[in-house]
């Protein structure tokens, strides 16, 4: 599953990674908690010196594209082996909901400079602007995959507003979309790399199947077209106290 990860999962809006940079007191190192296959780290290879990328899984990071200012490291987010005071700026994204909490409110305050920066970044559910095939998605994700969602799917829906933000919180950028070119067979690829998807598979239950059809019966010359795809980009930031 990392390689479907790595293959089919949105990168972020790069213009963010600049106004994080610009957050930060200074531009040295940054890490990049809970990092998977490292789709954030690029980005934040270009605004910093050098990016601790950390993930607890070996297969995501096996994943990982390699750059010069880019270091990997397998390990836990409440355990990152980074030392005290070591970083300008803490990133996670698309992944706090499984790790929040006083552990890694705890790491983050153990590893951040002073005038540290932290955001936690992440999207909501796909737009298309096509009422039928938005139709087919929302029921899919609302209610076909109901029974296979992680509570913790429900922080994600709420932008990690349930969440206790470890400083003092600043107001985050408005107005930034994902949006991608996709065709059926590359959204069906994505689809497949939801955790609820992944747990009805593991039950023995194949969820896309049928859904494919039916997205095939409104989309352009049967999915064959590329549409526009568009993820309301959502998060957090501010300073780690």
């Amino acid at each position: 599953m990392a390689a479907e990860y790595a293959a089919f999962r949105p990168t972020y809006p790069p213009a963010f990674f600049a106004a994080f940079a610009r957050h930060c007191a200074a531009r040295n190192v940054v890490w990049d908690c809970g990092c998977g296959n490292g789709q954030a780290a690029l980005d934040l290879a270009a605004q910093f010196a050098r990016v601790e990328a950390s993930d607890a899984s070996a297969a995501q990071l096996a994943q990982a594209v390699r750059h010069p200012r880019i270091r990997y490291r397998q390990a836990p987010a409440n355990a990152s082996g980074l030392a005290g005071a070591s970083v300008d700026g803490v990133l996670v994204a698309a992944a706090i909901h499984w790790f929040a909490g006083a552990d890694f409110s705890a790491e983050v305050r153990r590893v951040a400079r002073p005038g540290a920066a932290m955001a936690w970044i992440g999207y909501l559910p796909l737009q298309l602007d096509c009422a039928p095939l938005q139709a087919l998605l929302d029921r899919f994700y609302n209610e076909d995959l109901a029974p296979w969602w992680p509570p913790q799917r429900q922080l994600v829906d709420r932008a990690y507003a349930d969440l206790e933000f470890p400083g003092r919180e600043c107001p985050f950028p408005r107005g930034l979309w994902i949006e991608r070119q996709w065709d059926l067979a590359r959204l069906l690829g994505y689809l497949g790399t939801w955790s609820a998807v992944q747990a009805a598979r593991e039950q023995g239950v194949e969820p896309l199947a049928e859904l494919g059809r039916e997205l095939a019966g409104h989309w352009p010359e049967q999915g064959a077209t590329p549409l526009l795809l568009r993820w309301p980009f959502m998060g957090r930031w501010g300073r780690i106290g």
